[in-house]
């Protein structure tokens, strides 16, 4: 807790993760009135770095919050502009991060283990888990060793990049994944940069059939232009005629194009890009630069594919552990906090720019004053916009401004 001048202790904000959902909802709590701290594992925007050579479909305005863009003031992005993730990071993220510590505590290389309350177990108080008096405990983990802290509300902004899905057949490891698979592998690589001597003149499988495959198998199909032995082979579950989902007159002009591209590298019987739908993958054996991959085709035939390396791209899924002794409510299909997915689950339109605008009470749950905001609370629903977050900050800022005095502490 923190202490006033006057001596009045103030209602205490932990926000888990300091990506672009993580630094703009302390940024709303703190003007708010409320006493906060974030909790970063990595560093600012870090997981926005890891894929920082890939461009956003999405203007700079969709991504960003008018009380964002007032504190980074003159030097931030235009409006319209079609940022990369590196420019995201360095000419708004560590900007607003900067000036929400000002006011906010911002610990990087902090991670949160685990959340509870102080003295209320997960089985205790069920049906009527807002009699709950005692304050959230977080273990903290940090170069300082392991530490609790205290909070009123705990904010879980901590998003799902790097828990990948795995790439095995129904959504498990297959055998042999997690020992030749590396964490790099599932990150959408810089082909067209830095990364281009990882793949030139190689065989390259690609396994998903999101945008995130589809930017990694354009990209090798462009290395392949300069680099004739350069082969891909694309993976994908869905037995559709084309990869991704093509939507009539799309209002993002860069996903439209990046769709058409992957879509007609698929279908080009002269392109590089072997697409192989309706397939699973089985098990991988050997090491990178000379892997066997063994799939199954939609006539459950079997083949082994060799390659030089693999990407899994088939998205992340939520890290649900850390508040695994708390009593959240979640989806038994995506894993995301149930109302929320009810909702989500409702719009059955794969266009992640058509969703339910939601109220507050589909980000609450049986744990009182603990919310799930940003990629996380989609759970493994692809259809998360940064603009969806930014909507349910506001949500929980205005409902905790009316439940909450932010200068007191719960009693």
């Amino acid at each position: 807790m923190s202490k006033e001048p006057g001596g009045d202790e103030r209602t205490r904000v932990a926000v888990i993760g300091a990506g672009p959902v993580g630094v703009e909802a302390a940024l709303q709590m703190t003007a708010a009135g409320f006493d906060t701290v974030v909790h970063e594992r990595d560093t600012v925007a870090a997981n926005v770095k890891r894929w920082g050579h890939v461009g956003l479909f999405s203007p700079f305005v969709m991504n960003s919050s008018e009380v964002g863009r007032l504190a980074v003031g003159a030097g931030r992005p235009g409006d319209e502009s079609l940022l990369s993730g590196n420019a995201f990071a360095s000419e708004y993220l560590e900007p607003l991060a900067r000036a929400v510590g000002l006011e906010a505590e911002i610990h990087e290389q902090s991670q949160v283990v685990a959340i509870s309350r102080q003295a209320t177990w997960k089985h205790h108080l069920v049906g009527r888990r807002g009699e709950a008096a005692d304050r959230f405990q977080l273990l903290i983990e940090s170069a300082a060793g392991e530490s609790v802290e205290v909070a009123d509300v705990v904010l879980d902004c901590s998003g799902t990049w790097g828990n990948h899905n795995p790439i095995g057949a129904g959504g498990i490891f297959c055998p042999g994944e997690r020992r030749v698979m590396e964490p790099v592998d599932y990150q959408i690589p810089d082909i067209g940069g830095e990364e281009a001597g990882r793949f030139a003149g190689r065989q390259t499988l690609v396994v998903g059939s999101g945008h995130s495959a589809a930017t990694a198998v354009v990209a090798l199909a462009g290395l392949a232009a300069e680099s004739s032995e350069t082969g891909v082979t694309w993976i994908t579950r869905g037995e559709r005629d084309r990869p991704l989902e093509e939507m009539a007159d799309d209002p993002l002009p860069a996903r439209a194009e990046l769709v058409d591209a992957a879509n007609r590298l698929a279908i080009d019987d002269s392109s590089p890009v072997d697409w192989m739908p309706g397939v699973l993958v089985l098990a991988i054996d050997g090491q990178p630069g000379r892997l066997s991959v063994a799939v199954e085709d939609r006539d459950h035939q079997r083949r082994v594919i060799a390659a030089d390396a693999v990407l899994g791209l088939a998205g992340c899924r939520p890290d649900r552990s850390l508040y695994g002794e708390l009593q959240v409510h979640e989806c038994y299909a995506t894993g995301g906090p149930i109302r929320l997915a009810a909702e989500l689950l409702g719009e059955t339109s794969g266009d992640c720019l058509v969703q339910p605008a939601g109220g507050i009470e589909t980000l609450q749950s049986p744990e009182p004053d603990f919310f799930i905001l940003g990629a996380k609370s989609y759970g493994r629903d692809p259809r998360f916009l940064l603009r969806a977050g930014l909507e349910q900050i506001g949500l929980v800022v205005t409902h905790l401004v009316a439940t909450h005095d932010p200068g007191r502490v719960s009693p």
